[in-house]
C-alpha cells in the first residue's frame, strides 16, 4: 500500500488543480482535475504496490541471513540488489525498507533474549521457504548430489534414523567425508552458542534437523 501521506499529496494536487483550468465551472473544473490527476498517478501507483511487495519480501529475509544463519537463493538475491536500486528513487520503499529491518531485528533480538532464538529462526525460515532456507541444509543438498543412493541412505540411518543399509568398499570414503561435515557443523555450533550465551543443545540439535532435512 502506497504512504497514507503521499495518497493525501494526490489530493491536494487535484484540489489546487480545480482553480487553473478556465471555461468550466467549479464543480466540472474540479472533476477534470481530479480525472488529470488519476489517470498522471495509476501507473505509478501500480509501480510503487509492485516495488513495496517485494521490499516486504526480501528485506526481512536478507536482515536475518547472517543471524539465522540462512541461504538466500539466487533468484531472490538478484531481486533484492534490483529492489535496492529502484527503492533508491522511492522515498516510500525506503522507508518500508528501513522499518522492516528495524522490526524484523527486533523480532530477533527479543526471541534471542528469551532464549527462543533457535525457534524463532527456524518459523522464519519455513514462513520464507521461497526465498531462502538454513544454510548447512543447502550446503547438505549440494553433497548429497554428489554421492551415491547407498551412501545417502546410511547417513539417513546413522543420523536421522532411517532403515540401515549397507556400503560398498568405494562407499565408505564419502561416507566418512559427509559425516565429518556434520560433526564439524556441530562443534562450530556448541563454539557459537557457548560464546552468544545460547542454548548449546538446541543449537546442535538445529544443526541435526537441517541435516536431516536434506535427507527428504
Amino acid at each position: 500500500m502506497l504512504n497514507p501521506f503521499f495518497r493525501a499529496g494526490r489530493f491536494w494536487v487535484a484540489v489546487a488543480s480545480c482553480s487553473v483550468i478556465e471555461g468550466m465551472s467549479p464543480m466540472n473544473r474540479c472533476l477534470a482535475a481530479f480525472a488529470i490527476a488519476i489517470s498522471l498517478f495509476t501507473p505509478i501507483a501500480h509501480a510503487n504496490d509492485a516495488l513495496e511487495a517485494k521490499v516486504r519480501a526480501y528485506v526481512p529475509v536478507v536482515s536475518l541471513a547472517k543471524v539465522c544463519d540462512i541461504r538466500i537463493n539466487d533468484a531472490t538475491s538478484g531481486d533484492h540488489r534490483a529492489m535496492l536500486e529502484a527503492a533508491k528513487s522511492d522515498p516510500d520503499a525506503n522507508k518500508l525498507a528501513y522499518r522492516l529491518h528495524y522490526e524484523t531485528q527486533t523480532a530477533y533480538i527479543k526471541a534471542r533474549d528469551g532464549g527462543q532464538r533457535v525457534a524463532f529462526c527456524k518459523d522464519f525460515i519455513t514462513a520464507n521457504s521461497k526465498y531462502a532456507k538454513a544454510r548447512f541444509t543447502a550446503v547438505v543438498e549440494g553433497h548429497m548430489s554428489d554421492v551415491s543412493t547407498s551412501v545417502q541412505k546410511a547417513i539417513a540411518h546413522n543420523v536421522c534414523g532411517a532403515p540401515p543399509v549397507k556400503l560398498s568398499k568405494a562407499d565408505w570414503k564419502p561416507y566418512a567425508l559427509i559425516k565429518k561435515m556434520l560433526q564439524t557443523e556441530q562443534k562450530l555450533a556448541k563454539e557459537n552458542a557457548e560464546t552468544n550465551g545460547w542454548n548449546v543443545n538446541e543449537e546442535t540439535t538445529a544443526v541435526t534437523e537441517q541435516f536431516c532435512a536434506a535427507m527428504r
